[in-house]
């Protein structure tokens, strides 16, 4: 795969978190194409104004700036202004990916009655990404209101707009219905931006709804689905999933890369191996 690069999740750990710079030289050694950022607090805020430089300091690209956007914020909320004034701003990185959420539950995960919501404030912010030739990247989040990959599907298939995308992540697709996934891609490719994937098992009721693991652990079979991302055509961006993970960044992500070239060089020898 091209573009291969890790999300910031893998960089948070009980003992604190490493710094930017000190991600990115990480990624740039173990030979990652790009870095990503999560805007989830005030120094990943403070970490945007970094990204312009990442290029000529790391030889690396940015994947993606990641936000939450709480869809019943008006317009002039603090919030939201935040994510349209990072919109308007941002340089050295053209794809935002936005998860949304509904405020205090106003509306359940999937319900479409959020669509009108929803749709206002994409159609809100896609005039502001022409501006920029910025890609919005709808990202699909257990317990969020746009929790599945049909959600984003939906909204992007009544604004058909070019720079309106999915990032479709096995995590998040397994942990919520892990089935169908022929049909989940063959659906997506055609709108598919990015691909963030992890190891991962069911877990039981009362927390996250699976884990996240190294690619080559867990029950997920991600050999076949890699080839299932290949026999539906997508050759973009492939990411890998953190959250939570804890312990050594380097140690995980120097395996991911490895199991990641392991797999693409099987599947080049053996295409028919895959389940799908």
């Amino acid at each position: 795969m091209k573009n291969v690069y890790a999300m910031d999740t893998f960089f948070y750990n009980s003992l604190g978190n490493y710094p930017f710079a000190v991600r990115c030289e990480m990624l740039s050694e173990l030979g990652y194409d790009a870095a990503y950022l999560t805007l989830w607090d005030e120094q990943a805020w403070k970490d945007l104004a970094l990204i312009p430089g990442v290029k000529d300091t790391y030889g690396l690209e940015v994947a993606a700036v990641y936000a939450v956007l709480d869809v019943t914020l008006p317009k002039e909320h603090p919030d939201a202004v935040r994510i349209v004034a990072m919109l308007e701003q941002l340089e050295g990185c053209s794809r935002v990916e936005l998860a949304l959420t509904m405020g205090d539950n106003l509306y359940a995960p999937s319900d479409p009655a959020g669509d009108a919501l929803a749709l206002e404030w994409l159609s809100y912010l896609l005039p502001i990404a022409e501006q920029r030739n910025i890609k919005i990247s709808l990202y699909h989040h257990v317990f969020f209101w746009l929790e599945r990959w049909e959600d984003a599907h939906r909204l992007i298939n009544q604004l058909r707009h070019p720079l309106l995308g999915i990032t479709f992540s096995s995590f998040h697709w397994y942990g919520i219905d892990g089935t169908r996934l022929n049909e989940a891609l063959s659906a997506c490719v055609p709108y598919l931006h990015a691909v963030n994937v992890c190891g991962s098992r069911k877990l039981p009721p009362g927390g996250l709804p699976a884990s996240i693991e190294s690619i080559d652990q867990g029950e997920l079979d991600v050999f076949s689905f890699i080839a299932a991302l290949k026999k539906h055509g997508y050759i973009g961006s492939i990411g890998f999933q953190g959250y939570g993970m804890g312990g050594d960044p380097f140690h995980h992500l120097e395996k991911n890369i490895q199991v990641l070239s392991k797999i693409e060089k099987r599947l080049l020898k053996h295409p028919s191996w895959s389940l799908l």
